[in-house]
């Protein structure tokens, strides 16, 4: 049984802060929790857990190029 477990934080998309508002929204609509850091100069990271990298690259419309 597991009874602790560290869900690791996938980078997803960085931005201006209006930019990052927006992306963060549509993901908070589908339900996918989300995590901001200031990376300075203007620009915030936003980090999503790994279980829903697949869905969050979908939400906000990326493609994946394998």
């Amino acid at each position: 049984m597991i009874t602790s477990r560290k869900i690791s934080q996938v980078d997803i998309f960085v931005g201006s802060p209006w930019e990052v508002a927006s992306v963060k929204s549509l993901l908070n609509a589908a339900y996918i929790e989300v995590s901001m850091k200031d990376k300075g100069t203007n620009s915030i990271l936003l980090s999503v857990p790994c279980e829903y990298y697949t869905a969050a690259l979908r939400v906000i419309g990326i493609e994946r190029f394998s």
